[in-house]
């Protein structure tokens, strides 16, 4: 079941979550999970790991490693991505540096 985490929420410490978590609140500390959704008004400092997808329009200073990233237009992101796939809305506001993950397969036969 998706975690929610509302508005005037504001936490310290990790959070990790089998499936998805949204959150619209603060939070100081790592985040991992399948999905992660941060709203229009969430604050988080720390790392975001997700297996699938991260979703920012609110403001991340941190790492992002997901296999899909999308920073909405009023996204503020300060930190490195890890990706496969990256979707940058026009007005997002970045400060980062990006490095897109490969998919290594291994075609020698022994």
């Amino acid at each position: 079941m998706p975690s929610v985490i509302l508005r005037d929420t504001k936490l310290q410490g990790n959070i990790s979550e089998n499936s998805s978590i949204t959150l619209d609140g603060m939070l100081l500390g790592d985040i991992k999970a399948e999905e992660v959704i941060i709203k229009e008004n969430g604050n988080v400092t720390g790392n975001i790991s997700a297996d699938h997808n991260i979703e920012v329009g609110g403001q991340v200073t941190g790492d992002l490693s997901s296999d899909k990233i999308h920073l909405n237009n009023s996204a503020k992101v300060r930190g490195k991505l890890f990706h496969r796939n990256l979707v940058v809305d026009e007005g997002a506001q970045l400060e980062i540096a990006a490095s897109t993950r490969k998919k290594i397969t291994n075609n020698n036969k022994d």
